[in-house]
């Protein structure tokens, strides 16, 4: 390796012996030539880097290795991360090597930034592969877009973590979107599935934004409140459920321990049992396992 790298690089690598890693990252259908390898090495300052020989048996050069090899690295840093978000940050620099003995000189770039068809200056901007980020929540809602539809769907994006959004606010949204078109309905309905907001203030900012089809525009829509007022119903009927059960199992315990120590309940002390909350129950259980007779069960603790 110290051979075949570049001097600067070669002058890089630590005394240490590289570490040949399991697997194989070169495309399926050529799995078994094991034509690739990948090593573990330690820099000269500490750090660890991954080193990625290709051996290019071809006689002549493809054109498609730049290419080739910026996605093996992806899939080497993908399965190095393992999702991870700490690692994710943290990924160790890849030196890709190509070893190339075919026929004919290699006149393939060396760099997936010189296939790209770009200027000078572009090329520049792109040279460190970089992206732009642009954090829509701190911008005003008006300096989003100069479109009013796209700043409308920008604005309906933003506002779904809202926790205190206004009546003015959906309604500017609402009046960005232009009418009668598809974009409309659409984000209607991604405001009804996903807004922590009640039809009432829905309808007030439909109200507020396009008061002559306001209620047309809420028919668009009405299956779409039914469906949530569904959802919501089934999930609180299961929270009720799973409530129903926990209180069921703590009264059949508190009968028990009950029944351990002093004999039979009578059906009047269960049909009590049965009418408590969890908060009654549970100081109710603690009692049981202390109290001298079962007259002293609901009795106030003595105070000392």
């Amino acid at each position: 390796m110290r051979e075949q790298l570049p001097p600067e690089l070669a002058a890089r690598l630590s005394p240490e012996a590289p570490r040949l890693l399991d697997g194989s990252f070169i495309d399926e259908r050529l799995r078994d030539t094991q034509s690739d390898r990948l090593y573990a090495v330690t820099l000269t300052d500490g750090t660890a880097a991954l080193l990625y020989v290709l051996l290019e048996h071809k006689s002549a050069a493809d054109p498609g290795t730049p290419l080739q090899l910026l996605g093996y690295m992806v899939r080497i840093w993908t399965r190095y991360a393992e999702g991870r978000a700490a690692r994710l940050r943290q990924l160790p620099p890849i030196l890709p090597v190509v070893l190339y003995h075919g026929v004919q000189p290699w006149r393939v770039p060396t760099s997936i930034l010189e296939c790209l068809a770009a200027d000078a200056e572009l090329r520049e901007w792109l040279r460190d592969l970089r992206y732009h980020v642009r954090e829509l929540g701190p911008i005003p809602y008006a300096e989003r877009s100069a479109d009013p539809a796209v700043r409308a769907v920008l604005g309906a994006l933003c506002a779904v973590f809202a926790r205190d959004l206004s009546v003015a606010d959906l309604a500017r949204i609402l009046r960005d979107l232009p009418d009668g078109e598809a974009l409309e309905r659409q984000v209607l309905v991604y405001v009804v599935r996903h807004y922590k907001i009640t039809e009432t203030l829905f309808r007030e900012a439909l109200s507020q934004a396009k008061p002559e089809r306001e209620e047309a525009l809420h028919m668009t829509v009405a299956q779409e409140w039914i469906q949530r007022g569904v959802a919501q119903g089934m999930q609180q009927g299961l929270q009720q459920g799973m409530e129903r059960g926990r209180l069921e199992t703590l009264v059949e315990t508190l009968i028990a321990i009950l029944e351990a120590r002093f004999g039979g309940v009578d059906a009047a002390l269960r049909g009590r049992l049965a009418v408590l909350d969890l908060d009654t129950l549970r100081p109710l259980i603690r009692r049981a396992a202390t109290i001298d007779t079962l007259d002293d069960l609901f009795e106030p603790p003595a105070s000392h």
